[in-house]
């Protein structure tokens, strides 16, 4: 899990972990309206937004952490899908992406003495970790996706694109109906 050492994994954090499955399963259930894409996303939500605060976090701000990140999801996955026409069918940037962001900065929030957190934890430190390891994805990212576009390209031609990459590439069938039957 999130604790890093083998000593340091307690009962603190795999019920963290557990109410930030909770809270992100709720979270998803309501905002997506029942949705089983959702319902079965929001726990992963949950659990990737903990991650970072996991050891140092009440069990009720795991649970906020949890419901914020399952929200998060469901919003920005239909406005990524929906109105911006991004093809991330599997949900990997506002799941892994913004829920860990948000994770990061949560750190920061629910691990206060204040809020019932173990304390130890600064907000302006977990922010600038946060942007830091933002910046460092994407300045990665762009290095790796920019050399794959250099040397092989990353679109598929119209044709290919209208087959989908399953026929066009793999050379096998994502439905029934394009099977061959002997």
């Amino acid at each position: 899990m999130s604790a890093q050492t083998i000593d340091k994994i307690s009962g603190l954090v795999a019920v963290n972990s557990l109410m930030a499955m909770v809270g992100g399963t709720l979270a998803a259930l309501i905002v997506g309206k029942n949705d089983p894409g959702f319902v079965h996303n929001g726990p992963l939500a949950g659990l990737v937004a903990v991650c970072a605060g996991s050891d140092l976090m009440h069990p009720l701000g795991a649970l906020v952490v949890g419901a914020v990140a399952g929200a998060l999801f469901v919003v920005m996955f239909t406005l990524t899908q929906n109105r911006w026409k991004i093809d991330d069918v599997l949900g990997v940037w506002p799941l892994h992406g913004l829920c860990g962001t948000w994770g990061g900065v949560a750190a920061g929030i629910f691990g206060t003495t204040a809020l019932g957190g173990l304390g130890g934890v600064n907000l302006g430190a977990q922010i600038l970790g946060t942007l830091m390891g933002v910046a460092w994805a994407a300045l990665a990212g762009l290095v790796v996706y920019g050399a794959l576009k250099a040397m092989l390209g990353l679109r598929l031609d119209q044709e290919e694109e209208y087959d989908g990459a399953d026929v066009s590439i793999h050379r096998i069938s994502a439905t029934p109906d394009r099977e061959v039957s002997w």
